[in-house]
Parts: structure tokens; C-alpha cells; sequence
């Protein structure tokens, strides 16, 4: 997603509406059961402020994922606001974070790959009611029961085990 800015560098204050839709392959970044469903679309506007280009703008994407409980694949949405700004490529503006262009094309694909990435659930899961899988045998408890007999004590409370048993 490359863009070209020649047109807002020219003057502080210029302005550049953006309107895109494009597929990102985010694979080689995250784990590989996430991807896009549809292509990403962008609505925002580039400001030239005084050298600094600022982005401001929506996001939206459809991506599938894996349940963390039963991985299933799931389908969902997201929508994010995105506001970040560049500063071209060897400026004195190291002090502050910020993405950087060359000469007169801005890309975004990174941007959006960043935004994405830190707007992400830490848990996709296909239910809340969701029960996965048992650790012990590997039956799905959504569809089967479960014989295990969870037997497992903290060794730091086993002292109690036979607090309640007359000796």
C-alpha cells in the first residue's frame, strides 16, 4: 500500500483523503491459523502538519481464527481507529515514535499490520459456554463426558487431605 504524498509534503496543512480497500498477508507475522476473510478496508485522511505527516483514520477487517479452547475456526470483525504519524526517513525527530517515509511515498502496510496485531483479542474463543477440550484424554466437552476423575492435589495443601477424616 504505497502512497504517494508529494502533493501534501509541498505545503504544511495539506490534506489527502484515502479510501482503500486491499489483502494483507498477515501469515508471516502472527500464528498461521489467522487470516482475512476479505480484503482490509481504510477511510482516513494524511495531514501535512508542519513536516509530520499525521493519519487518522477507520479500519475494518473480517478475519478468521482458531477458538483457544476447542479450535474451531471462527469467523469475526474488527473495526479500529487508527492515528499515526510519519516523519521523514532520517529526521532529527528520534525522540518520539514514529513511522517513517521515504521520499514521497508513505507505506501503509506495516501501519496496518501494527494496528491489527495490538487490537487482536489475547483469546478468540467460538462461545463463552465454551468447555474445549480435557487436558487428561482429549475429549471435546462440548459434544462428550468426560470419565477422568480429577484426582490432582496442590502439593502445598495436601497436608489437609485428611483434615476432615476421623483417625
Amino acid at each position: 500500500m504505497k502512497i504517494d504524498i508529494s502533493d501534501i509534503l509541498k505545503h504544511s496543512g495539506a490534506s489527502l483523503r484515502l479510501d482503500f480497500s486491499e489483502s494483507i498477508k498477515i501469515n508471516d507475522f502472527i500464528a498461521e491459523d489467522f487470516d482475512f476473510a476479505k480484503p482490509v478496508t481504510f477511510k482516513g485522511t494524511l495531514v501535512n502538519a508542519g513536516g509530520i505527516i499525521k493519519l487518522d483514520g477507520e479500519l475494518w477487517a473480517d478475519y478468521r481464527a482458531k477458538c483457544s479452547r476447542c479450535l474451531k475456526d471462527i469467523e469475526s470483525k474488527m473495526h479500529i481507529d487508527v492515528k499515526e504519524n510519519f516523519v521523514e526517513e532520517g529526521s532529527n525527530k528520534t525522540d518520539e515514535e514514529y513511522y517513517t517515509y521515504h521520499g514521497k511515498f508513505l507505506e501503509l502496510e506495516k501501519v496496518m499490520i501494527d494496528n491489527i496485531i495490538l487490537n487482536l483479542p489475547a483469546k478468540q474463543v467460538c462461545d463463552e459456554a465454551c468447555k474445549g477440550y480435557c487436558p487428561k484424554c482429549g475429549a471435546d466437552l462440548n459434544n462428550d463426558e468426560c470419565k477422568c476423575v480429577n484426582e490432582d492435589i496442590d502439593p502445598r495443601l495436601e497436608v489437609f487431605k485428611n483434615f476432615f477424616t476421623d483417625n
